[in-house]
């Protein structure tokens, strides 16, 4: 029987994808890079890496911004870069933003993990069930046609529903034609827009031109990287949003091994479910074949076979359990993604219909 102690700990390994395999200790004392020592609540080490450490802050005095700056502060003098706060309460919007510009996920005490209602579709939500992670990066892969910008509005529009605020971020495509788009599936999703609980933002000229003038200079992509993602991170935080959507990733990125690892690991946002998505290139998953290796889930979107109505949904990768892997088959209606479990007539329902008089 685990202590209410263990469960927390349990649960902010969850909460950042930390994985099971580590050791925890209480008011652990370590020394920064300043020479100076410092001493934590709590320390979730890694059995695999000793320096892979999430840092925690538990002991909260009533000037909680204060207890932010200070935590972060001596955490970077200490090399530690996950960190969580762990509150019984939830923060006023000053506190989220600024725990959200300095990486630390917050985790409530009382709040146990949520059902999962990621999409909305519930033979998906149920597959996936707690897998998906706020922090972490998942894709959405696939042809054009394939669906992925209207699963990723699906995904904003079911974040909606429960109250919580999103983010697009369109790579390809003017906002006008995406919410046009989206309306010939959702009659809600323009009240959603029109009251600010979904934000729709297009890549602006500055972006392309400065990716146009990147060199292989370490200090020219470190300094592009830094401006996209810090910017992102400044709108999720003024928006108080919980998720993001980037559709499509390509724009914003090159086809560099190097590049894409710094680029996805600034971009993760504690707090925040983020979703991508990605044609097909150099593999049959992403445009440069690297993508895969660096998010936490990948679902492959596809045109099944000739019937052109028809979406097949395949879950690639997800970190941190188990999954079943087999193919969902959906249709993109007036009404949304419908799912033939769902349709009068399905592939999966009977093929004889009882008689009762």
């Amino acid at each position: 029987m685990l202590s209410g102690s263990q469960v927390d700990v349990f649960r902010i390994a969850h909460e950042l994808a930390f994985g099971e395999d580590f050791t925890f200790g209480t008011n652990v004392k370590l020394t920064g890079k300043s020479g100076l020592q410092h001493k934590f609540d709590l320390v979730l080490t890694s059995r695999e890496d000793e320096h892979n450490k999430v840092a925690v802050l538990q002991n909260l005095s009533e000037d909680l911004i204060s207890d932010i700056m200070e935590f972060n502060a001596i955490a970077r003098d200490c090399g530690i870069q996950m960190k969580a706060i762990l509150v019984d309460n939830q923060l006023n919007s000053t506190e989220l933003k600024l725990a959200n510009v300095c990486n630390i996920s917050v985790v409530k005490t009382d709040s146990g993990i949520e059902e999962s209602g990621i999409f909305g579709i519930k033979k998906l939500d149920d597959n996936i069930g707690r897998l998906v992670r706020k922090g972490s990066i998942y894709m959405i892969s696939g042809p054009p046609g394939s669906g992925k910008t209207v699963t990723g509005a699906q995904f904003l529009i079911e974040g909606a529903k429960r109250g919580e605020k999103g983010i697009i971020i369109l790579g390809d495509q003017s906002g006008r034609d995406f919410i046009s788009q989206v309306e010939t599936f959702s009659n809600v999703f323009r009240s959603y827009y029109k009251e600010g609980t979904i934000q729709v933002l297009e890549l602006s000229d500055r972006i392309l031109k400065m990716k146009d003038n990147l060199s292989s200079d370490y200090n020219s992509v470190n300094n592009y990287i830094r401006t996209l993602t810090g910017q992102i991170k400044m709108l999720v935080a003024e928006y108080e949003t919980t998720r993001l959507v980037i559709d499509p990733i390509t724009p914003m990125i090159v086809g560099d091994n190097d590049f894409l690892a710094q680029f996805f690991k600034a971009l993760g946002i504690p707090q925040t479910y983020t979703l991508i998505t990605s044609g097909i290139g150099k593999s049959d998953l992403s445009a440069y074949g690297i993508e895969e290796s660096l998010v936490s889930g990948i679902f492959k979107l596809e045109i099944n076979g000739s019937d052109s109505e028809t979406r097949k949904l395949s879950i690639i990768k997800m970190n941190g359990g188990s999954y079943n892997p087999v193919p969902l088959l959906f249709k993109i209606t007036s009404n949304g993604i419908v799912t033939y479990d769902d349709e009068e007539g399905s592939v999966t329902g009977p093929l004889f219909n009882q008689v009762i008089l």
